[in-house]
């Protein structure tokens, strides 16, 4: 039985969805090779309250790597250039669905979220999808309100 979350919806018309983030970031595609542990670890973290799937690293990999949808340019990392170390990742499949989105907590309430939902929004708007959407536990109002600041409606 799948996740049945509040599922959120937005145009991909106007994009960008929100301003580039910190200078002090890169946004690029996750290195599977070399940081599937700490993103996962970061997704992990992020999921501890039971807002999402807890794996191991090689098993999301693979999960990951061998759907269907998965597309390695739509699996992004956000890179704080002055640590190198991982501020936040985001996975999207190819039909425009958010996967997973993670931001490392002394990245919070800096831009990043909103900084890899305009990317990948940029990148499925380039492939001609029209909107993108994702689901979200109905309680975690935290992410709902996030979300909807940046133009996600409710479907």
């Amino acid at each position: 039985m799948g996740f049945t979350g509040l599922r959120l919806v937005r145009s991909l018309e106007d994009i960008p969805l929100s301003p580039k983030s910190s200078p002090d970031l890169v946004i690029r595609p996750l290195d599977f090779q070399l940081e599937a542990a700490a993103a996962r670890a970061l997704l992990n973290h992020a999921y501890r309250g039971g807002e999402g799937e807890r794996l191991e690293a090689e098993e999301w990999r693979q999960s990951v790597q061998s759907d269907a949808e998965f597309d390695p340019e739509l699996c992004l990392v956000a890179i704080d250039t002055g640590s190198e170390t991982l501020a936040g990742v985001i996975q999207a499949w190819s039909t425009g669905f958010i996967k997973d989105l993670a931001v490392d907590d002394a990245w919070r309430t800096q831009g990043v979220g909103a900084a890899l939902v305009a990317e990948i929004g940029e990148r499925l708007a380039a492939r001609g999808l029209e909107e993108i959407s994702l689901k979200v536990v109905p309680g975690n109002l935290g992410a709902i309100a996030f979300y909807e600041a940046l133009g996600f409606e409710r479907a």
